[in-house]
C-alpha cells in the first residue's frame, strides 16, 4: 500500500509539472539531425542494442525477436547468433575478458545466461549456454550491478514485479538466486545501473526515471530522478555509460544524455531526431552516436556529438568504492522469526561448558516474546512472554541451574528471568514489574557472585535493579539501586564484571564508560570514550558487547547508520577496526543489515567456532527476502580480516 501512494504522489507530481507548459524544444537547444550512416538489418525484428568488446575489437550487441541474439560488426555484418526470441539483454564484463549476456527469450519465457567467447587466433566470436531461469511473466526491463566481487541482476516483469539475483557458477551452470523483490507498478521498460553511485535507474512511463540503492542490504531511497517535465510521455531505452557517468535515453523524438551528479533536470546535451526516423536504444561506439530506427529493422549512425563527450567502454569498468570497511562472512543464521516487520532484535549466548557444540543462541522478538536456537539456527523454543526487547545472560552458583538470562518487557512493563541447567535446558521463571513506562534495553552486572539488572528507558535514563532469587528462584525478587540520566535515548548496554565497568550506547552521541566501583557517597561519573563521528561511529549506536580474554579484549559496537560493527579496546578508549558482515555466496546466507543487538564470547564453542562466536540482528533478511533472524560469524574471521592478535580460550 505504500508502494502504491509513492506511485500515485509522483504520477500527480510529474503530471503538475507537464502542465506547467514547458515547451522542452524552446529551452534546449535544437539539434534536428539526420543520420550519417543507414545501415539495414534486414527482417529481425530488433529491439534492443548494446555495444560491446571482444577482444580488441568493438561491436554491437542485438536483440531480435526473430533471430535472438546477434553479434554484429560497425557495418551490420553478423559475426555471431544465438537463436531465439530476445526483447531485453544486459552484458557485463567477466574477468577471463569474455563477456556475460542475460537475455530474455519470449518463446521460453525464461530469461537465459550466455557467456560470449572468442579466439585470439581466429577471431571467432561464439555463444555459450552457462544456465536458465523460468519467469512467471514477461519481463520489461533487465541489468546487471556489480556489488564488491558479486553478479547481481535486476529484472523487472510486466506485472510491475522486479527481482534482484544473485548470479554464480555452480557445477555444469550458473546459478541465479533471488535475493529480494522490488514493487514498481506496470510499464516499466528498461533499467540501468550506476556503477559508481551504486543506483538502479528505472524507466517508467509517465511517472519518470526512478532512482534506488542497488544494495540490498541498505535503504532503498527511492526517489524520483528525472520528472516527464523533460522526457514527455514517450521515453526509456537506458543505457548508461560508466565511464564518463552518463545516462543515455530516448524521448519521444529526441536523444537525450546525463552526466551524474546533475543538479537539473535539463539534459546536458540532446539530439533532435529528424521525423523520417525514429531511434530508440541509443548507445556511443567508436566515436559515433548509434540508434535503432525500430520500425525499419536499420540502425541509425550519428556523427553529431560533441566532442567534450569521451568515448569509453563501459563493460570493462570497475568501479573504487573507497570504501575501507573489511567484509565477513557469516557461517549460519537463525530461522527467521515469526513476526512481520521490525521484530527481531537482541542476542544473548550461552556457552555449554561440558558440550560447547550444544550452547545455545537466546534471542527477542520483541513482537512477541524469546526465542531459542542452537548453534545451527533451528528454533528450539518459543516462549511467549510478550515484547521482550533485550535479553543477557549471566552464569550463577545455584544447585539447579547453571545460569539466568533476563529480558526486559514492554507489554507489561518489567523484566522476565530464566534459568538455564548445565544440560540447556530453560525454564521462565517469571515477571516482575518495573516502575518504569517502557523497559527499553538492558543488561547485567555480576558483582562478588550477586547479580543487577541495568535497565534504560525512553526517559533517557538508565536503572539498576539488584536481582534476588532467594531459596524458590520463580519467586525472585527486583530491587531498585541507583540511576543515571542520560540525555538522549540508550539501548545498547554492556557490564565487564572483572573490570566492574558499564558501557552504554547513547544512540546519536556514542559510546559512554562508567566505572562501577564508586567511592562511598560518591556519584557515578560516565565518560565519553567513543563519539558518533560518521566515520568510525554511524548513528544510531545501537548493540555493545565484549570479547574478553583474560586480561585482554575488545568492546564491540553495532554501528546502524553504515551496517557495519565497530571494534575498540577492552577499555573503549581506542579504536581498533570495522568489519561489516557480507552475503556468503558458498552457504546462501546473504549478509547484515541495520543491526540492532549482538553478542559475543570468545569461548572455544566446538570446530566452527573455536575462537568464539559472534551473534548479530539482521535487519534485512535476503537471499531470499524474508522475515528478520540472526547472523552467526565465527571469530576467527573477524580476527584474521582485521589481523587482530589470535587469542583462543578453552
Amino acid at each position: 500500500m505504500k508502494q502504491l501512494h509513492f506511485i500515485i504522489a509522483i504520477m500527480l507530481a510529474a503530471a503538475l509539472l507537464v502542465s506547467c507548459g514547458h515547451d522542452v524544444d524552446s529551452v534546449l537547444r535544437i539539434k534536428k539531425a539526420l543520420p550519417q550512416r543507414v545501415i539495414p538489418l534486414g527482417a529481425i525484428d530488433a529491439e534492443q542494442i548494446l555495444p560491446i568488446r571482444v577482444g580488441t575489437e568493438q561491436y554491437l550487441l542485438l536483440a531480435s525477436e526473430r533471430r535472438g541474439l546477434l553479434v554484429i560488426n560497425s557495418y551490420g555484418e553478423i559475426l555471431a547468433s544465438q537463436e531465439g526470441r530476445v526483447e531485453r539483454l544486459a552484458v557485463k564484463a567477466l574477468p577471463n575478458e569474455n563477456l556475460l549476456v542475460a537475455s530474455y527469450d519470449e518463446r521460453l519465457a525464461e530469461i537465459n545466461l550466455h557467456e560470449i567467447r572468442h579466439s585470439d587466433a581466429s577471431k571467432n566470436v561464439n555463444f555459450r549456454l552457462l544456465g536458465s531461469q523460468k519467469m512467471p511473466t514477461p519481463q520489461s526491463a533487465l541489468c546487471f550491478s556489480q556489488q564488491e566481487q558479486r553478479t547481481h541482476l535486476f529484472s523487472i516483469g510486466e506485472d510491475g514485479i522486479g527481482r534482484e539475483y544473485l548470479l554464480f557458477p555452480a557445477q555444469q551452470q550458473w546459478q541465479m538466486q533471488e535475493v529480494r523483490p522490488l514493487y514498481f507498478g506496470e510499464q516499466v521498460n528498461a533499467c540501468a545501473v550506476s556503477p559508481r553511485s551504486q543506483r538502479l535507474l528505472v524507466s517508467q512511463p509517465p511517472i519518470g526515471i526512478l532512482s534506488l540503492n542497488t544494495n540490498a542490504e541498505k535503504d532503498e531511497q527511492r526517489k524520483l530522478f528525472l520528472s516527464t517535465q523533460w522526457l514527455g510521455e514517450d521515453f526509456g531505452n537506458l543505457w548508461f555509460d560508466a565511464r564518463s557517468e552518463s545516462l543515455w535515453l530516448s524521448a519521444g523524438d529526441q536523444i537525450h544524455r546525463y552526466r551524474l551528479p546533475f543538479s537539473s533536470e535539463e539534459p546536458e546535451w540532446h539530439l533532435h531526431i529528424n521525423e523520417n526516423h525514429s531511434a530508440v536504444s541509443p548507445v556511443f561506439l567508436n566515436g559515433q552516436l548509434w540508434a535503432l530506427d525500430v520500425g525499419r529493422d536499420q540502425l541509425l549512425v550519428f556523427d553529431d556529438v560533441e566532442s567534450d563527450y569521451l568515448e569509453t567502454d563501459s563493460t570493462g569498468f570497475d568501479p573504487e568504492s573507497g570504501d575501507s570497511i573489511v567484509s565477513v562472512f557469516a557461517r549460519n543464521q537463525t530461522d527467521p522469526i515469526e513476526s512481520f516487520g521490525d521484530a527481531a532484535d537482541d542476542p544473548a549466548i550461552w556457552a555449554n561448558k561440558s558440550q560447547p557444540q550444544n550452547s545455545l543462541i537466546l534471542a527477542t522478538d520483541k513482537k512477541s516474546g524469546l526465542n531459542i536456537y542452537n548453534l545451527s539456527g533451528k528454533l528450539l523454543e518459543h516462549f511467549a512472554v510478550g515484547r521482550v526487547n533485550n535479553v543477557d545472560i549471566r552464569s550463577i552458583e545455584h544447585p539447579h541451574y547453571s545460569a539466568l538470562a533476563a529480558a526486559s518487557n514492554r507489554s507489561t512493563p518489567g523484566v522476565n528471568l530464566f534459568a538455564i541447567t548445565a544440560e540447556g535446558h530453560v525454564e521462565h521463571l517469571g515477571l516482575r514489574a518495573i516502575n518504569l513506562q517502557d523497559p527499553y534495553g538492558l543488561c547485567l552486572q555480576k558483582t562478588n557472585n550477586q547479580l543487577f539488572a541495568w535497565v534504560s528507558d525512553k526517559d533517557a535514563a538508565l536503572h539498576q535493579f539488584e536481582i534476588d532469587l532467594g531459596e524458590n528462584p520463580t519467586e525472585f525478587s527486583l530491587k531498585k539501586h541507583t540511576e543515571i540520566v542520560v540525555n538522549s535515548q540508550v539501548e545498547g548496554c554492556v557490564v565487564d564484571d572483572k573490570w566492574q565497568r558499564l558501557f552504554f550506547a547513547e544512540e546519536d552521541r556514542g559510546i559512554w564508560s562508567l566505572g562501577l566501583k564508586k567511592q562511598q557517597n560518591s556519584e557515578y561519573q560516565a565518560k565519553l570514550v567513543a563519539e558518533v563521528d560518521g566515520q568510525t561511529l554511524v548513528d544510531d549506536v545501537e548493540g555493545l558487547a565484549l570479547y574478553l580474554t583474560e586480561d585482554s579484549g575488545y568492546l564491540i559496537a553495532s554501528s546502524q547508520g553504515n551496517d557495519s560493527y565497530a571494534l575498540f579496546t577492552r577499555d573503549g578508549n581506542d579504536f581498533v577496526g570495522h568489519f561489516r558482515v557480507t552475503m556468503n555466496i558458498r552457504s546462501g546466507i546473504d549478509g547484515s543489515s541495520e543491526t540492532d543487538g549482538l553478542d559475543v564470547t570468545s569461548l572455544n564453542l566446538g570446530p566452527e567456532y573455536p575462537m568464539g562466536l559472534l551473534v548479530v540482528q539482521d535487519g534485512r533478511n535476503r537471499l531470499p527476502n524474508a522475515k528478520q533472524n540472526f547472523k552467526l560469524i565465527d571469530w576467527y574471521t573477524v580476527s584474521e580480516a582485521l589481523g587482530l592478535s589470535v587469542f583462543v580460550k578453552n
